[in-house]
Order: C-alpha cells, then structure tokens, then sequence
C-alpha cells in the first residue's frame, strides 16, 4: 500500500514538472531586507533551506558564535528567547522539554537538517540528547511551521543546522571542565578542496550532577525535617559523532551524505533522592541523509531537491527495583524510520512557488525484558504534500506567503491496553488533514516591518498514549487528535545610526493566541494509574516583548519579556479556567555585555514567575530567579571562556520534586583554525 502511495506522489511530480520548466526566469529580485538570486545562492544556503530574510514567521536564529566555547546545552541557550520556555529534571544532561508561546512539548516539532526527530512512540523530544558540538545554527519557528519543513505543528518547530564544509580547510577543538565534574571535549574537522568535501564533528560530554539539594522528606509544610543531601543518580555520559562527505557534480548539481550517531547513559533520581535509587536510561540514535540537489535546471528558474533517509532510535529502560515507577521494570523501545521527500522551489520575478512531497514508514517495538512478553509492535505511515507561495507586490514592500498541507496518517496498534490494564484488540485507523495557513510581511519604511499569520494545525496522538506502554500509563485507542488555530501580529524596528553614543537599535512586539480543541491531557485515579484524555480545549493568549541596543561601541544590551495567559477550557469544574500546568505566566531576560579589544564580559539575569504543577492549580512552583556572568578572553588561535551560573546560589525546581543546580563555575579552551 504503502509502495503505491510513493509512486501516486512521484507521478504528481512528474506531472507538474513541465509545468515548472515553462516559467519564466527570476534574475534576480531586490527586497527591502535581502537579494534573492536564481541558481547561484549565498554559499551557506542550500535548496530547501527557509529563507530567513522573507518568512513572515516570526523567527529567531542563535549562531555558533552565540554559544561557541562554552559549556552549554542546547536548553540553557534557546530559554533566554522570547516565547521559549524550557523544563528540566535537574542539572546538564537531565531530560528537557520546549514549550512555544504556551504550547505543550509535544506540540513542538524538532528537525536536525530537516529530518525530524519526534517518533511516533510518543513524548517529546528530549533535548539534552542533541548535542551542540556540530551545530551552526538553531532555528525557531514560533506558532508556525514553514512549508520547507514536512510537518505541521500547533506549537512551532525548531530545525537545528549542522555544520557545512567550507573551500578553506578549517578545524576547532574545546575541552572544558566545571562543577558537580562536568567534562566536556569537542572538535571538528572540514574542508572542500576542490568537488569534494567532507566534515567531521565530535563531541564527548560526562557530568555527575551530585549537587546539593533541599530534601524536605515529603513534607514541604514542616521545615523541622528538611535536610542538605546530595542529589542522587543523575549522572550523565554521553557522544555525539557527525560526518558529512558531499560532491559537486556539476555547477549547479550536488550529492551529499550525512550520518549522525549518538549515545547517551544516564540515571533517573527518585523523587524523594533515594539513596539506593539504580534506575537508569539508555539512548542510542542514528540518523542517516542521501541527498540530490540541482538548482536552475535548464535555465529554467527551478531547483530541485530529493533526499532519502533512515533514523534509528534505541533506548533501553531499567528500573528493576522499581524505585521511581510503579513496580519493577525493564523495557527496550526501538524506533525505526524511513521515507523521503522531493522538492521543487521555482523563482519568479514577483514570486517564489514551493511544492515539498513527504513520505514516511516507522515501526515501534516494545520488549519487557523482565516478564519475557511477546514484544508489542505499531506502525505508522505518513504521508503530506505541502505548497507555499510568496509574493511580493509593491515594489517588494508587501510580501504575503500562504500555504495549505495535506497530511494523511495511517496507524496500526498491536496489543494496546484497556483501562484495567488488560490486553486489548489491535487496532488500525487512518485519518488525513488540510492545514492551510497564511502570513503577511510588510515594510513600510526600511527600518519597519509588520508580520502577522494565521494557520489551522493538527497533533495525532503518540502510541503511548494510545496503547499505554510505559509504566503506569494504561492506553486509550479512542483519543482524538489535537487541532489548533494560531494567529499572531507584531512588528519589529531594527535602525542603524553608527553614531558616537548609539550604534543600532533593535525592538520588537508580537500579540500570539492559539486555541485547541482535544487537548490532550493525563488523567489519574485513585491508584495512581494515568490515562491520555480529551479535554475540549485550551485558550491561550499572550504578548512577548524584545530590545536590542548598541551603545558607545563597547556595550550591548538586551531585554525581552513574554507575558501569557493559558486557560484549560474543561468540562469539569474543578479544572475549568484554571492555567495550563508546566507554563510560566510570566518571563524575563535581561542582559548586558562589554567588549574592549579581545576582552568581553556579560552579565544576565532571568526571573520566571506564575508557574503550576497541576490541573487544579492548587501546588504553584516558586518563582525562579538566576544571575549569570562569564568573561571571554581572546588570544589567537585560542579562546578562553569562564561561566559562573546561578550566582545567587537559588534552589530552582522546573518539575515537583527535581530541583536544579546552585551555584555553578564552568572553563573552557577552545582553539580555532
């Protein structure tokens, strides 16, 4: 079924593809922001990659140098931008989940060269298992998803680019040390001779997170038993490897492989900081790309890219003793993923027309390794077309981008489990979605722009949701899809004076709201035994804030703000218009840095308030407040970098029970060539 789908795909490309070829040629369009050229792009933009210069997504883009020569996880760096929010389970290396604008984790789509990392298996991806060491840039899309990425998301999506070889040999390596033992060695090695090229990027990263904590022995009313501990089990280990190895077949034609291997050891603390606690997680990924480029085919204006791929994702669970669960367990899930995509981009003098077909097969396995069950396996094919268009009208002043996805999703559930715990009758459904979505930029005068969008999005539930395999979550195979409509407007100024006292200047505000109908939530009873239901909906609305000043040629500052309001529209009382849990209401970032010659110093503080743990809302979290400062040092070809986090020494905690580090100090060298 699934071979016939391919070939109804391929025989719509064909079709289209003289279609493409007639157009007319786009020399060259200038827009207020950017030059937009046919064939021959900016060295580092490649076919399918969003053009950042036009999306009317409102977009945020942190480039290596942002956090290069640091100890630093990728979500430390994305939580001090406008509308992200992040939760950890304590310390580097511990579980981390995103929120955008309000949205739950799994809302949120994650791609590594637009390959995506979410599974079908179900929960969020963890973003501790995404290693910084081989990344150029980080992108985040808030309340939209750009047709160039495959899928669609209520909450947004993040694409995180790796390293691109470039025609002159270049190598860098960084080794670091810090508190709680934290070590970290990376390095990488690229160059393009002359048709080929290659890179190479490791990355080796171990911590022990024995940091002190407040155990307040499961009574946070009485204060006479509370005791300083250890934090417990958290230690990490883990590797990072990327290779890359393309060639020029042509001026305008490329092959390219990448293959990414990853592995990670870690220990699950117990809530209460047991001592004997032993639980412990192991992740194993292997991502693996083959992809064909050829731009302005014929002269024709038209670019043309396909790639294959194949992911892998192995983690194995054990908790033997059952010291964090509900009894003991021991389980393997692996994760298989294959398929691939075309898509074309055609560049006319008034417009740019993209068609992205997208087809994916991914087999899910469950194997209890305790009860030596029969392993438990699903399915899951998708299959989404997506076309976006982009006009600029008005001498290039007006630029309006709608698109519209069509997604068709076709599931198989072996054994899935009933309210009681009992094997249930395997199940198979198919359903498929329209998500249209327009955005609007529009650039008054040079220093101006507006953006605004609105979109209609859709989750399909995870098989863990659905079948229940992990512990003490049973299944529920009636869930409904989640389906949301985002709508935002703002606008940004961003002037340049290169005065004496005022360099540039930067400010931006946005108004966001999203409302979703079926939300999926967790429900428990009196055991204890969670289940995935439906509530009818969610309301959330907010409005995030950002500056940006260059000042006196030494300073820079920068603040930004993100006030939300997320309201569970439920049926039953006790719920009803009570906030979303896990969603601070309100955040703040400010940030000051100096640079003089080869010195810089900064220092940034981060206060987050209005944050429950519940449905009802009646166990809030305290408001978490860090100081943070570092200083760089310069010194060709090294660079020396020293973080002091969390300077007040603060106990934080972003899920109940799981505190964060005090006061921590990390130094690196890094060399560059």
């Amino acid at each position: 079924m699934m071979r016939n789908k391919i070939h109804i795909l391929t025989f719509l490309v064909l079709t289209l593809y003289p279609a493409f070829i007639a157009a007319e040629d786009r020399s060259g369009v200038t827009t207020i922001e950017t030059v937009i050229v046919t064939g021959e792009r900016p060295e580092k933009i490649q076919t399918g990659d969003v053009d950042i210069e036009s999306t009317p997504i409102p977009v945020i883009v942190i480039k290596k140098e942002d956090f290069e020569g640091k100890i630093e996880e990728l979500p430390e760096l994305i939580e001090k931008e406008t509308g992200v929010q992040v939760r950890q389970t304590g310390g580097l290396g511990s579980f981390s989940t995103v929120s955008l604008r309000g949205s739950t984790s799994d809302q949120v789509m994650v791609f590594i060269d637009g390959i995506l990392l979410n599974d079908a298996s179900g929960g969020a991806v963890d973003l501790s298992t995404i290693a910084l060491g081989d990344v150029e840039a980080i992108e985040i899309y808030k309340g939209a998803t750009p047709g160039n990425l495959g899928n669609s998301s209520i909450g947004g999506a993040i694409n995180i680019r790796t390293l691109r070889s470039e025609k002159k040999p270049h190598a860098a390596a960084s080794v670091g040390y810090g508190s709680f033992n934290t070590k970290e060695a990376r390095g990488y090695l690229c160059h393009k001779p002359n048709e080929w090229d290659y890179l190479v990027s490791l990355d080796a990263f171990a911590g022990d997170n024995d940091f002190e904590i407040t155990n307040n022995n499961g009574t946070p009313l009485n204060n006479e038993d509370d005791r300083v501990e250890t934090r417990n089990n958290a230690q990490f280990d883990q590797f990072n490897a990327l290779g890359k190895f393309g060639y020029d077949l042509s001026k305008n034609s490329r092959l390219q492989f990448l293959t990414q291997w990853f592995s990670k050891d870690q220990g699950l603390p117990s809530w209460n900081n047991s001592p004997v606690t032993t639980a412990s997680l192991e992740t194993e990924r292997n991502v693996n790309t083959l992809r064909y480029t050829h731009d302005d085919i014929q002269g024709s204006s038209l670019n043309f890219s396909t790639s294959l791929d194949y992911s892998k994702k192995v983690e194995m669970y054990d908790d033997t003793h059952g010291s964090i669960g509900l009894g003991n367990q021991k389980a393997k899930y692996a994760t298989s993923r294959y398929g691939g995509n075309i898509y074309l981009e055609w560049l006319a003098v008034t417009q740019t027309l993209s068609l992205l077909l997208d087809a994916h097969h991914e087999d899910y396995g469950v194997e209890n390794l305790l009860m030596y069950e029969r392993p438990s396996n699903s399915t899951r094919d998708s299959y989404s077309a997506s076309i976006q268009d982009t006009f600029y009208l008005f001498e290039d002043s007006l630029t309006l981008t709608p698109a519209v996805r069509y997604s068709l999703i076709s599931d198989y559930l072996e054994n899935t489990v009933d309210v009681w715990g009992e094997p249930g009758d395997s199940t198979s459904h198919d359903k498929d979605y329209f998500s249209p979505q327009m955005g609007i930029k529009y650039h008054p005068v040079i220093w101006l722009v507006f953006k605004s969008n609105l979109g209609k999005y859709f989750r399909i539930p995870h098989f863990y949701e659905l079948s229940g395999d992990r512990g003490f979550l049973v299944g529920n195979p009636d869930l409904l899809p989640e389906e949301g409509m985002n709508f935002d407007i703002g606008g940004e100024i961003n002037a340049i004076f290169n005065t004496n006292w005022l360099q540039s200047l930067s400010m931006s505000g946005t108004y966001f709201q999203s409302d979703v109908d079926n939300l999926i939530s967790i429900a428990y009873d009196a055991r204890g035994i969670g289940q995935a239901v439906n509530i009818p909906g969610a309301k959330i609305q907010g409005f995030e804030v950002g500056m940006k000043i260059d000042l006196l040629k030494y300073f820079k500052i920068i603040g930004n703000a993100t006030l939300q309001d997320t309201k569970n529209l439920n049926e039953n009382r006790a719920f009803n218009n009570k906030n979303l849990p896990g969603r601070w209401g309100q955040t703040y970032m400010g940030r000051i840095e100096a640079v003089h010659k080869s010195f810089k110093i900064f220092t940034e503080y981060i206060y987050n308030m209005d944050l429950y743990y519940d449905t009802a809302n009646l166990l809030k979290a305290k408001d978490q407040e860090k100081l943070n400062a570092g200083l760089s040092v310069q010194i060709d070809p090294f660079l020396i970098t020293l973080d002091i986090k969390n300077i007040q020494d603060r106990k934080h905690e972003d899920f109940n029970g799981y505190p964060s580090p005090g006061r921590s100090v990390f130094l690196m060298l890094t060399y560059k060539h």
